[in-house]
């Protein structure tokens, strides 16, 4: 996951859409605004509309049984949400939770439906960047397995690179650093030990805490730390 590219749903459309599909998108598009915390969707809810991240930062957390949840995804600009619910009965597999104030671009499922059926090529990248979604997910769930807690920290670090990039003021701090909790979330493992392991992290020079945020010193190394 770590070597992988945000899926920009924004991108395919304007690359393989026709002329008159760009269009009635552009139409039927309803722009919606969250708050930080807010719900874009939930688990188990009837998927009535495709969302586009437009501009903001949002997590795709997972009931993972038992009460538990856990962050399975990140979104940022131009990345697609609710695309999982595709199928006859269509509902929200995951929710969908700002985590900071957002603007999405929403199509209603069955226009988004009628889009891929009347633009093969639109279909096409559109099964491809899916499917790499998947086998990104699964790489996830291994990592999890196989990696310490101090890789799988490192990991989230680099996923919110790959996801929201980097402070423009500052090409080594993280746009947008993940809290604390949401990283154990992803990391799966406690809020205490990302603590330490964000301070192993820094002892070792790979990173620099500067508040709740992070700065990414040596992003090579910490890239080679998971091997």
């Amino acid at each position: 996951m770590h070597g992988g590219h945000p899926f920009r749903l924004d991108a395919l459309i304007e690359a393989h859409c026709s002329p008159a599909w760009r269009e009635r998108l552009r139409r039927l598009n309803e722009p919606q605004t969250f708050a930080k915390g807010e719900a874009i969707f939930s688990t188990g809810q009837q998927a009535e509309r495709m969302y586009m991240v437009h501009r903001g930062r949002v997590k795709v957390v997972a009931d993972m049984g038992k009460g538990g949840t856990r962050i399975v995804r990140l979104a940022g600009d131009g990345e697609v949400l609710g695309h999982r619910a595709l199928g006859d009965e269509p509902t929200y597999t995951a929710s969908a939770i700002a985590l900071a104030p957002t603007r999405v671009n929403t199509i209603p499922m069955a226009v988004f439906l009628d889009a891929l059926k009347a633009n093969p090529l639109f279909c096409y990248h559109f099964l491809l960047h899916f499917a790499a979604e998947m086998r990104q997910l699964d790489q996830h769930l291994r990592d999890l397995m196989t990696m310490d807690v101090t890789q799988r920290v490192a990991r989230v670090l680099l996923v919110c690179r790959i996801t929201f990039g980097m402070d423009p003021n500052d090409r080594r701090r993280l746009a947008f650093t993940l809290p604390r909790r949401d990283i154990a979330s992803m990391a799966d493992t406690t809020y205490e030990s990302v603590v330490r392991s964000l301070a192993a992290l820094q002892e070792q020079e790979l990173i620099e805490i500067v508040g709740k945020d992070v700065r990414l010193r040596k992003p090579k190394a910490l890239e080679k730390l998971l091997g």
